[in-house]
């Protein structure tokens, strides 16, 4: 199962950029048919499509939008007129964001007061396919809290009383006013929307709850439960996903107890994944399927995604975007480890720079297009080239420091091994390495190439100017690569340790492994 989220800012920026300042429905239908259907052209399983940020992208009478802001009484809900009309006044306008952020949500706005829904028109789209449809909510959002033409007029009326340390940022769902804001947003969006399945998408952004209530796992459970019944009252087959970190302890730790919402038969669908950007190659499927299986007595159904973003990284800072060989080599590890699928995140169209791959051919080293090709790798897992990035939790893994004659190890299952696989491993500086592979010396090491334009980025340079790394030698000073020994080919459990043999310290920064 191949599910892809694309992002809302996606949606209106495809607008922007190529309405020409024509906003009529007929344009915004064209614009929005080609943008959704390039996605559809890797023929996902599921498209979900993000619908709000702290404001409702859809034009809502229950919700504060990018238009209005929606007065809501003591309980969360909609405050009606006499006609039974939501009380609203326009929202805030501002200029106080960054250009990019400014953009996207000026043409909601502007779409907004036309009265053009593009969710209609991409569900449309989407259902004509024959592809499913789900709606994604971010259940929360850090983006310009201290904005309130960013952050919602609920989140901060009474000097931020619904949200945790009344700070304005984050909600706080201990608060039955706020799951009432969110529980009344879900139901127009069913009632709404012809839509296969709703997301809450808990990843976007923790904290949910104040730090002394994270252990009562019913107050999150308990409103897993209203919605689970709201879905089904509405007589419809709507699945129930919900998007979470990558394992049950972070998850148990902000409230979230996955394996109970299961077993209740509140959620359909769990997608795991690292909160924001670096991929998680190594996301403990088993250890989920061991915990959900032992407390689902009564055998719900449901199915289980790993879930990546644009990019990869090991040491912090350090992103890499995702290319079609890093999807190739993350949805195969995941179905290995037992994964009904997997999740792209944050996979924007084909114009924005994190869908470039470095390429080496007869013209150089240089960037090409890879959005499609990328989407598409996911229902391909087994074609080469597949890249496998050890990351595990990179904030606490990496660098990896290494004094004189220290090891590190680690173990690689690969269920499509080829011949031609190679251990990369970048340094911090030159070093004298020893590489054993099943207990076997790889005999071959030596540096990777250096192109021009993919040289070392300095820690202080990254984020200057929104470096997007395509090149691990733009992620560490040296980068070596060492082959695996031709009498291990057709090895499929790889024991990697690596030695310095050096007398000097030296600190790993980055380690995979290629398939070719």
């Amino acid at each position: 199962m191949v599910a892809i989220n694309i992002p809302a800012d996606g949606l209106f920026l495809a607008i922007q950029n190529k309405a020409n300042g024509n906003f009529s429905e007929r344009n915004c239908e064209r614009i929005i048919s080609d943008y959704v259907d390039k996605f559809l052209e890797a023929s996902p399983d599921v498209l979900l499509l993000n619908v709000c940020y702290r404001r409702a992208l859809t034009p809502s009478e229950v919700f504060d939008s990018y238009l209005y802001d929606i007065e809501t009484d003591e309980n969360g809900f909609a405050i009606k007129n006499a006609l039974g009309k939501s009380q609203k006044n326009f929202s805030p306008t501002t200029d106080g964001v960054s250009k990019y952020f400014m953009s996207f949500v000026t043409c909601a706005r502007e779409l907004m007061k036309n009265q053009i829904d593009i969710y209609k028109i991409a569900i449309r789209r989407i259902r004509k396919s024959g592809c499913r449809v789900f709606l994604s909510i971010r259940m929360n959002d850090g983006h310009y809290t201290d904005n309130p033409a960013i952050n919602s007029s609920f989140a901060m009326k009474n000097g931020g009383a619904h949200t945790i340390d009344r700070d304005g940022a984050y909600l706080d769902f201990s608060q039955k006013a706020v799951q009432n804001y969110y529980f009344s947003y879900i139901e127009e969006l069913v009632s709404t929307y012809a839509v296969d399945g709703i997301e809450l998408d808990w990843l976007r952004f923790p904290p949910v709850l104040p730090k002394e209530k994270r252990t009562d796992l019913h107050i999150l459970g308990s409103f897993m439960k209203e919605v689970r019944d709201l879905l089904d009252r509405q007589g419809k087959d709507v699945c129930l996903a919900v998007r979470l970190f990558a394992t049950e302890e972070e998850n148990l730790a902000e409230g979230f107890d996955a394996a109970a919402w299961i077993a209740e038969g509140s959620v359909d669908l769990l997608t795991v994944e690292n909160f924001y950007i670096p991929t998680n190659f190594e996301i403990p499927i088993e250890a989920w399927r061991g915990s959900i299986d032992k407390r689902n007595k009564d055998r719900h159904a449901y199915r289980l995604l790993c879930g990546s973003d644009w990019a990869v990284s090991c040491v912090a800072r350090y992103s890499i975007a995702i290319t079609p060989a890093l999807v190739r080599g993350f949805t195969e590890t995941c179905l290995d480890r037992g994964a009904d699928g997997v999740y792209l995140f944050n996979f924007f169209e084909e114009n924005d720079t994190s869908s470039f791959e470095l390429v080496v051919d007869e013209r150089g080293a240089h960037l090409e297009n890879c959005f499609l090709p990328r989407m598409k790798a996911a229902k391909m897992p087994q074609e080469l080239p597949r890249r496998y990035v050890h990351i595990g939790n990179s904030n606490k893994r990496y660098p990896i420091l290494l004094h004189k004659n220290e090891s590190y190890a680690f173990e690689k299952r690969i269920a499509h091994p080829s011949p031609k696989c190679r251990i990369v491993i970048g340094c911090d500086t030159k070093t004298d390495l020893s590489v054993l592979v099943n207990g076997h010396s790889v005999q071959s090491i030596h540096a990777e190439p250096i192109f021009e334009g993919f040289e070392f980025v300095p820690e202080d340079e990254i984020g200057k100017k929104n470096h997007f790394i395509y090149a691990l030698t733009q992620a560490a000073p040296i980068v070596y690569s060492a082959a695996l020994p031709m009498d291990l080919p057709n090895a499929d459990k790889l024991f990697v340790e690596i030695r310095n043999s050096s007398c000097e310290a030296v600190k790993i920064l980055w380690l995979e492994i290629v398939c070719e």
